[in-house]
């Protein structure tokens, strides 16, 4: 993430000469700790301290072409409050006001002045009051920094939608304007013969070393001479290229694709397609992961573009599928695959696959090819999911515990299909009342303040749900 540091001082020359040191001082200190703490930081400081109208502009014109994805506004003194407020119209990014636990400077007062005049305009910036060699202080600046990282990088986002809603779910369809108005995000619509066109076009050589991927790493790759033999595996691969390859013409940053029941009735179903572009590899090599979600679910890949923008990892689009009162686990499966990477989240694909089951598509996808079956490696998680109502946007957000458990424990759901084991603590009833969709999406770690802190800057609700 790059971010931007600017500071402001007393609009007097001769006061701000007195208070030029320390301001400068304050604004190293921030740059020391942010670039020792996180690696992944860029800081863009201000060439000069702002005490005029005309530096307040040059310096936001300056960061906003350096392309900051949020703005540190380092106020350790009593800093004219209206050059915060013109800083901050042009520079239209989040913004975090950042002042010291200082008595013998009236810091506070500028924060508090400095804040209230941009909220009686609309602009609510993060207050953050305290030393920032505090772990607690610093913490709640990198969680805002990771937040506004996400909140400025969706912006100009373009998502891919093929073929449209997926077996009547209303949950699952996109919402043009709210997209553009909330998220910044384009929807490119794209009917799914293109994908079909394109792999139909493709010589059986493009994948030949891809099946010998799969069948050389994976646990088992199930040839049944039906449903799954190698030319129905090869031209999922085929659609897989296909796939990647219109995400790079149309410049599309994450798509669902809806498969049901066009694609997994008559050509074959796209879950080798999920698995591997929602994987950082394939057989050619490490890859960046392009979020890709079933059954054309587009509030589920928003959120789950929203889950990789903040972890960097790979995501996954499930269903909640049961509650089992006699192990008290949650139960998530569905047809569509979760990456292979999720076995063991190995950078090593072969650490993934050896735990990767291809396997027949089940009687009601009649078109035929592979589903993907596999495991979640244990862990903690954190469970989120857009939804929206008439009052709004909000995502549901919840932590759990994926557990271990016998692999014929799968029989009990379906065989085929990727599985998740959750020990959750939420009664169902609590859950089931409070979460509206039939997805699921998650990621490894505890996330949920950070959610938060995303919700908070796109103006939606965030339902904590405990």
């Amino acid at each position: 993430m790059k971010v931007g540091i600017l500071s402001f001082s007393d609009g007097r020359p001769r006061v701000h000469e007195t208070l030029a040191q320390g301001i400068s001082d304050h604004a190293n200190r921030i740059v020391e700790i942010l670039t020792n703490e996180a690696v992944d930081i860029e800081i863009v400081t201000g060439d000069r301290i702002i005490y005029t109208p005309a530096i307040a502009r040059e310096e936001a014109f300056r960061l906003v072409s350096a392309g900051v994805d949020a703005v540190i506004f380092n106020i350790p003194v009593f800093a004219f409050p209206y050059l915060s407020v013109i800083a901050a119209q042009l520079l239209q990014k989040p913004i975090l006001i950042l002042t010291p636990e200082d008595g013998s400077l009236p810091g506070l007062g500028g924060m508090l002045a400095s804040a209230g005049g941009l909220r009686q305009i609309g602009i609510r910036p993060e207050r953050v009051w305290g030393s920032i060699g505090d772990p607690k202080v610093k913490e709640r600046v990198l969680r805002f920094l990771r937040a506004a990282s996400v909140v400025n990088r969706l912006r100009g986002q373009v998502y891919g939608w093929f073929g449209g809603r997926s077996i009547g779910m209303g949950t699952t369809t996109p919402d043009f304007d709210r997209w553009y108005r909330i998220f910044g995000v384009d929807v490119e619509h794209i009917g799914e013969i293109e994908i079909i066109r394109r792999a139909q076009a493709m010589p059986d050589e493009v994948v030949t070393e891809g099946l010998e991927w799969l069948e050389n790493n994976c646990r088992e790759v199930a040839y049944d001479g039906d449903a799954l033999t190698r030319d129905t595996l090869a031209f999922q691969l085929k659609c897989y290229l296909a796939t990647e390859e219109l995400v790079r013409e149309r410049c599309l940053d994450f798509i669902g694709v809806k498969c049901h029941y066009d694609l997994s009735e008559h050509y074959v179903t796209q879950c080798v397609s999920c698995a591997l572009c929602n994987d950082p590899y394939d057989w050619r090599g490490q890859k960046d992961t392009t979020v890709f979600s079933c059954e054309g679910d587009s509030d589920g890949a928003l959120t789950m573009q929203i889950l990789k923008l903040l972890t960097g990892q790979p995501t996954l689009l499930t269903d909640l599928r049961h509650y089992d009162r006699n192990t008290g686990l949650y139960v998530f499966c569905n047809c569509g695959a979760h990456a292979t990477w999720f076995a063991h989240n190995s950078a090593d694909p072969k650490e993934n696959l050896k735990d990767i089951a291809l396997y027949p598509t089940i009687p009601k996808y009649k078109a035929g090819g592979a589903h993907v079956q596999s495991l979640a490696k244990p862990g903690q998680v954190t469970f989120a999911r857009l939804s929206r109502s008439e009052a709004g946007y909000e995502m549901a957000i919840f932590a759990g515990e994926l557990v271990s458990v016998p692999i014929e424990k799968l029989k009990e759901t379906c065989w085929e299909w990727p599985h998740a084991y959750a020990r959750i603590p939420i009664s169902p009833e609590r859950l089931f009342e409070n979460y509206h969709a039939n997805h699921a999406h998650f990621v490894y770690g505890d996330w949920q303040s950070d959610l938060v802190k995303v919700c908070e800057l796109l103006g939606i609700t965030a339902n904590v749900i405990e």
